[in-house]
């Protein structure tokens, strides 16, 4: 992907024309590029006219004939005005392409041949995603061993509550907590063990892909918010029908932003990272601070002003530090909290619907009933008929 385009640009080398030249002298020429590499650069003792007329190509500027890694490549867009004495060439990145050459006075160009060959290469990826085969949210009580055996697929595994111990071969056990995840290669799978009390739900994504970094696998890392999002989308989209147009397009597109965000925080982990603003950090610290008072304090805590006295912040500063963190409003995020709470008493089985309803401070079972459809697409009746005693 080239970054840079002559569009409105001007500098040390050419100049963009608002208007087409081609438009207004008699010495231009309509040039077809076929080849999207070359050893050759042009140069004209007089400037000359560059414009776009059919596809898409690749302008080269060479600053410095020999110094081939400081070659410039630009989209050319519109009509520009090459200075004299530049060195470039312009190379197809499109099957059918054509541009318009204007020298002055239908000067002939000088040919110079650069050191290495110049070509137009777009990036190919290094992530290929190629199929998610199943996703599924599950809840474990205390005391549950998972035993796994050999699989040929990854395996995403998010703790959205509650802790999960997962067994490696050959490696002394591991504890993820809530927002923390594993990525299980193929040709592994440890097992899991369930220890805390109450019940723990874990979010798995099975797939292939080719490109993933070892680094990432069979190690616990933790999600930010912004991933936790990624997830919340994912989940939701996994819920309906899979014959929604692009529903699965999306689906796949999710856990690809996801593994490449995850992918690159493994690699910068141990880096010396841009140290951050005063203001950043503080920012940072006091956000987690108020998310680790709502996970521990959500039965109590269900109007906005609750953090406004906790925290000492004005309401605009708090909705700013959700929006920043979350994108969502500090009551949207509290109600959010409160329906996952839900879920897990409903998986508990030892308190009725009204009985939730009231614990988590919801006027009657109708508004519940209401705001949990809302955010999970069912009704609270209905999840619990899902869940596989």
């Amino acid at each position: 992907m080239y970054l840079q385009t002559t569009l409105n640009q001007s500098n040390a080398y050419f100049s963009f024309q608002a208007k087409a030249v081609h438009q207004l002298r008699p010495y231009h020429r309509l040039m077809t590029i076929q080849r999207s590499q070359s050893e050759a650069l042009l140069s004209f003792d007089r400037p000359v006219s560059l414009s776009d007329h059919k596809g898409l190509a690749l302008l080269v500027i060479a600053p410095e004939l020999s110094a081939y890694d400081d070659y410039l490549y630009f989209l050319l867009q519109g009509s520009i005005q090459i200075k004299p004495h530049v060195l470039f060439n312009t190379l197809a990145l499109t099957d059918h392409c054509q541009v318009y050459l204007e020298p002055t006075q239908n000067e002939e160009p000088q040919i110079i041949t650069s050191p290495r060959r110049i070509k137009a290469q777009l990036p190919s990826r290094a992530l290929q995603l190629k199929q998610i085969y199943a996703s599924y949210y599950q809840a474990y009580a205390s005391g549950e061993v998972i035993p796994r055996g050999q699989q040929d697929f990854y395996e995403l595994v998010i703790v959205d509550q509650g802790q999960v111990q997962i067994h490696p071969v050959g490696a002394q056990p591991v504890t993820l907590q809530s927002s923390m995840a594993w990525l299980t290669p193929p040709g592994n799978r440890p097992k899991f063990s369930f220890k805390q009390d109450g019940l723990t739900t874990l979010v798995s994504i099975l797939f292939a892909a080719k490109g993933i970094p070892d680094s990432l696998c069979l190690r616990p890392f933790k999600l930010g918010y912004r991933q936790l999002q990624l997830i919340e989308r994912f989940i939701q989209l996994s819920r309906q029908s899979p014959a929604k147009p692009y529903g699965y397009d999306e689906v796949m597109a999710i856990l690809d932003i996801l593994l490449i965000q995850c992918i690159n925080g493994a690699q910068q982990a141990g880096r010396a990272l841009p140290q951050t603003s005063m203001r950043d950090n503080y920012e940072d610290e006091t956000f987690q601070a108020i998310i680790d008072y709502l996970e521990t304090h959500i039965l109590e805590v269900h109007e906005v002003q609750e953090l406004v006295n906790q925290f000492d912040l004005s309401r605009s500063s708090l909705q700013a530090l959700f929006n920043k963190y979350t994108g969502k409003s500090p009551k949207s995020y509290i109600n959010q909290l409160r329906l996952k709470k839900a879920k897990q008493y409903i998986h508990e089985s030892q308190l009725t619907l009204s009985q939730i309803a009231e614990k988590l401070g919801y006027g009657s079972i109708q508004y519940f009933s209401r705001a949990f459809r809302r955010e999970f697409n069912q009704s609270p009746s209905q999840y619990a008929k899902s869940i596989i005693k």
